[in-house]
């Protein structure tokens, strides 16, 4: 019964909400646990019983398993979306429950040396990728998309010219549109694959007679095309994983990681050479696409390396 009900429940998620497919699994499965633990613990009653001591209780579980914080939170948060959702609005036992308080980290963005060594692996690619690789390591690193808005770019995105150029993110987070300048660093890469995109159009138009798929198009299909058709969030990532190993980074690399190097460099160009004054926080919110500006401060934190390299300069000053 329970299993029925939170499907019900998903279905309903994914249809009368804007959230993402993979939030929705996951909601769906945080409300599946807690059934789960019910009966493991012999608690009497469907899901839809369960009590603030219950709720409590769950939290107290989670956080001796040792789950993450943020596991934990969201689970209270699935659950209290779930149970206002099966007629417990006025006495949820889930909004009485407190949440796990964290000390939010600084994001982790690349070094100015780490950075360099993905953008050579890039470059060691660009004869066989056609400067894929360099042109999205690139617009990641120096206009700040999320993964997903770069997976939904059209060609009419991306203005380019010889002085400036524009990236328009038509749908970001919350359906936002933003527009973001391309500086020269993102520029020649994207001129350089541009070539070659058009050339994957007049390809396709040859292998369909002419007809060529919309997405293939030239001027108005997707940006980033792979063998099989546009390249999406998995086949971006995959890229860029493959990037990180070549640099021989000590972590793994994922596109959010060149978002965060964006954001950094902005907030605190001396970290990577720049000699400029920081950009304004309100601008960085702007550029990045956040809704509040309290995500952007994350970015302001000093990392370990921040405060390890800011020492070393006061003690040379010494």
């Amino acid at each position: 019964m329970d299993d029925d009900l939170i499907a019900t429940w998903a279905r309903r998620l994914a249809a009368q909400t804007d959230l993402a497919p993979t939030t929705v699994r996951l909601y769906a499965a945080d409300a599946r646990r807690f059934a789960a633990w019910l009966t493991a613990t012999g608690r009497a009653g469907p899901l839809t019983a369960a009590t603030l001591q219950d709720a409590k209780d769950y939290r107290d579980a989670l956080v001796a398993a040792r789950q993450a914080p943020a596991t934990v939170n969201r689970a209270l948060v699935s659950l209290a979306l779930c149970f206002d959702a099966v007629g417990r609005r006025g006495d949820n036992p889930f909004r009485g429950v407190a949440r796990i308080d964290t000390v939010a980290r600084a994001p982790q963005a690349l070094t100015r040396t780490e950075w360099h060594a993905v953008r050579r692996a890039a470059e060691g690619r660009a004869v066989r990728d056609r400067s894929l690789a360099l042109a999205l390591a690139c617009l990641l690193r120096y206009a700040g998309p999320r993964v997903g808005e770069v997976a939904a770019l059209q060609l009419p995105d991306v203005q380019l010219g010889t002085r400036r150029g524009t990236l328009t993110i038509r749908r970001g987070k919350g359906l936002k549109h933003r527009t973001v300048p391309l500086v020269l660093e993102a520029r020649e890469p994207l001129q350089a694959y541009l070539a070659h995109r058009r050339l994957l159009a007049e390809r396709w138009a040859r292998r369909a007679d002419g007809r060529v798929p919309a997405w293939a198009a030239w001027p108005d299909g997707h940006l980033f095309l792979g063998q099989r058709g546009p390249l999406t969030a998995r086949g971006l990532r995959e890229i860029v994983a493959a990037l990180g190993l070549a640099a021989k980074l000590a972590a793994p690399l994922g596109p959010h990681d060149l978002r965060h190097t964006f954001a950094k460099a902005l907030l605190d160009p001396a970290a990577y050479g720049i000699e400029r004054l920081p950009a304004p926080i309100t601008a960085v919110q702007e550029l990045l696409g956040h809704a509040d500006i309290a995500t952007t401060a994350l970015y302001t934190r000093a990392s370990s390396a921040d405060l390890a390299r800011i020492m070393g300069e006061a003690g040379e000053e010494d």
